[in-house]
């Protein structure tokens, strides 16, 4: 019996460590993006156009847009962009948004958005959720 315990306990156990393990992977990535972006230069754009993608199958087969847009570096040359970040929402032409971009590689630029795995992140705290309410609620119980 004494087995069979701790399988109720241990088993939960495991859904949250897998939980706490997606939701660490997750922000890891979107702070080590951060921190790669750290020494980059703040520009100004203009959106000149936006690259139509698709999501992938999982995501429903949604519309995806990524602005393009035109901004001047620190020497004040005229660069072109494409940001790596895709959303519902296409962006409209001729509107000013705020860019980073690389000083060593000034051809290397996106918008300046703090970006987190959802599926990962929602999947790892569902999975956190789950596993401690579980353990608590089998640890309370007193067979």
């Amino acid at each position: 019996m004494d087995s069979l315990k701790l399988l109720f306990i241990v088993l939960p156990g495991l859904f949250l460590a897998l939980g706490l393990a997606l939701v660490g992977l997750s922000l890891a990535a979107s702070f080590r993006r951060k921190r790669s972006m750290a020494r980059w230069q703040e520009a100004s754009a203009t959106v000149t156009g936006n690259l139509h993608g698709m999501d992938v199958p999982a995501g429903n087969g949604r519309n995806r847009f990524a602005p393009s847009y035109e901004f001047e570096d620190g020497s004040g040359k005229r660069r072109l962009g494409q940001s790596d970040i895709y959303s519902q929402d296409q962006a409209i032409i001729g509107t000013r948004v705020p860019v980073v971009y690389n000083p060593a590689n000034p051809a290397e630029s996106t918008l300046p958005v703090f970006v987190v795995a959802k599926g990962r992140l929602a999947t790892g705290l569902i999975l956190v959720v789950f596993g401690t309410l579980a353990i608590t609620m089998f640890a309370s119980l007193s067979w």
